[in-house]
């Protein structure tokens, strides 16, 4: 009779352990989704990533003061900001060094950039394990697809053409 108890308990417990319960795929965190984020943009705009959706995203995280972003971003302004519908591409730059206003406006002239710049960026730039000249693809559904060191530009249009087809 123990035994039986035995087994007919053991039976259950393993039910219980295979079905954890009434969860759908939809319930779970999707471990590809990008942080939402919101920013106060350096020209008194503000950003927030989930309005986004429905466009490709590629944020370049910068440091004011940085010279490969000095160096990078005028090519990401003539070769992507330039070359991409704005209504299918959003680009924007993350100062994870937390410049002043002052600070990031240099950037901005001495760079010649036209897309947005957001101000004291350095959580966003924790919550993406992101340096200074580092660049992040996001698809359509709001998914990070693409993180790499640098704005290697012939890289991104690439990806940037195969995101937009999706």
């Amino acid at each position: 009779m123990k035994t039986r108890f035995f087994i007919l308990s053991l039976f259950f417990v393993l039910q219980a352990c295979a079905n954890p319960g009434d969860t759908s795929p939809e319930d779970e965190a999707d471990p590809s989704a990008a942080p939402d984020f919101t920013l106060e943009t350096l020209d008194h705009g503000t950003f927030r990533l989930a309005a986004q959706r429905g466009k490709v995203v590629y944020i370049y995280f910068v440091g004011f003061n940085c010279p490969p972003c000095i160096a990078a971003s005028p090519e990401v302004e003539k070769d992507i900001v330039q070359v991409y519908d704005a209504g299918k591409l959003t680009v924007i730059g993350v100062d994870v060094w937390d410049g002043t206003i002052g600070q990031l406006a240099n950037f901005k002239i001495q760079t010649g950039v036209t897309f947005p710049l957001g101000l004291t960026g350095s959580g966003v730039g924790a919550l993406y394990g992101a340096t200074v000249d580092y660049s992040v693809l996001i698809n359509k559904k709001g998914q990070k697809v693409y993180e790499n060191s640098g704005a290697n530009i012939s890289l991104l249009k690439q990806k940037i053409d195969e995101l937009l087809k999706e």
